[in-house]
């Protein structure tokens, strides 16, 4: 689990952390169970087993990637294959468990004080700690989540070509929702580092993209449909799917739309809002060259907005990580 306008700021302040209704108690809570962290305490002989004290899943959150400090007080969730969901929060030491029988894989997210980070792909086993997962020194880094909220950036532009256009390209198109979707994972330190995407040459290697071709291994990895569809979860948005498709079929994955071509003029005044099931939580104004900054934004997933009279308005999903927050540029066509 694990990237300045005065106009810019967090909207509404309270806890985004919500109680989860109709589920199971929670775990973790007390002293109990508050040693060995960092240790996969499913492997260490300690919980394994038929046990009273059988733990199904446990882990150890921390303030940072490095596990410096333990992160007391987190929110963990955790659904399993069955649809069965636990809750839990991290004791003194950072640990969390539960005792209640559940069957990978597992979808987990982590809270703490309206900030949310979820693992982008399911987990196999439950035991957090182990070798090859949230270990120390392991690809993937330790579980955390940091209050050391990190600035979006952006540019608001008009598309060059007046939106007459309706071809796709890489620049004006796909990057957002890489960026957004896979970027966390597929770039040096992810934990699909070996498959990078963060740039067009890297997206188009002929191993992931033959332009022109349904048959591509990233339009595969991203369908719902198919047993490959491993990347699906992380997408989850059939709009998205189809234009990565388009893209890649009818546009044949193009770096730049023949008509659109990069950015056109800048646009001043856009209105840039960031919502959370459907409340503002941050907003700002462009400014006379396009620019915009959101301060201090908290991880999680959050709508996009950016919009001006004028002008089609622009929405997109798109989740704030705790680093390596790629600044946006963002085209909006005339109407």
């Amino acid at each position: 689990m694990s990237k300045k306008s005065d106009f810019s700021k967090d909207v509404d302040d309270a806890d985004d952390d919500e109680d989860d209704e109709g589920e199971d108690n929670e775990e973790g809570e007390d002293g109990e169970g508050s040693h060995n962290a960092g240790r996969n305490c499913l492997t260490s002989g300690c919980h394994s087993g038929s046990g009273e004290e059988h733990f199904s899943l446990g882990g150890t959150i921390y303030t940072d990637a490095d596990g410096t400090d333990a992160r007391v007080g987190a929110k963990i969730k955790v659904i399993d294959t069955n649809g069965s969901t636990v809750t839990s929060t991290s004791n003194q030491a950072g640990n969390f468990y539960t005792e209640k029988s559940m069957k990978a894989p597992f979808t987990i997210t982590a809270s703490y004080e309206g900030r949310e980070v979820k693992m982008p792909t399911e987990a196999s086993g439950g035991g957090c700690n182990a070798d090859g997962c949230h270990a120390d020194g392991s690809s993937a880094g330790r579980v955390f989540i940091s209050t050391n909220d990190l600035d979006l950036t952006g540019t608001v532009a008009e598309s060059s070509s007046d939106g007459g256009s309706s071809e796709i390209s890489y620049n004006s198109d796909i990057k957002a929702i890489l960026d957004a979707k896979c970027i966390s994972c597929h770039q040096s330190g992810g934990v699909k580092s070996d498959v990078p995407l963060t740039t067009y040459a890297e997206v188009t290697d002929t191993k992931l993209v033959t332009p022109g071709s349904a048959d591509s291994l990233l339009i595969r990895k991203l369908n719902k449909d198919l047993s490959e569809g491993t990347m699906w979860e992380n997408l989850n948005s059939t709009s998205e799917y189809n234009k990565i498709k388009d893209w890649i079929v009818v546009y044949n994955a193009q770096e730049y739309s023949s008509s659109q071509g990069s950015a056109g003029v800048a646009i001043a005044d856009a209105k840039v809002k960031l919502s959370k099931n459907g409340r503002v939580k941050y907003k700002t104004t462009t400014d006379s060259t396009g620019a915009f900054v959101l301060e201090k934004v908290k991880a999680g997933e959050y709508t996009l907005k950016v919009f001006k009279k004028g002008y089609k308005r622009h929405t997109q999903s798109y989740q704030m990580n705790q680093s390596n927050v790629a600044s946006m540029e963002i085209t909006l066509d005339k109407k």
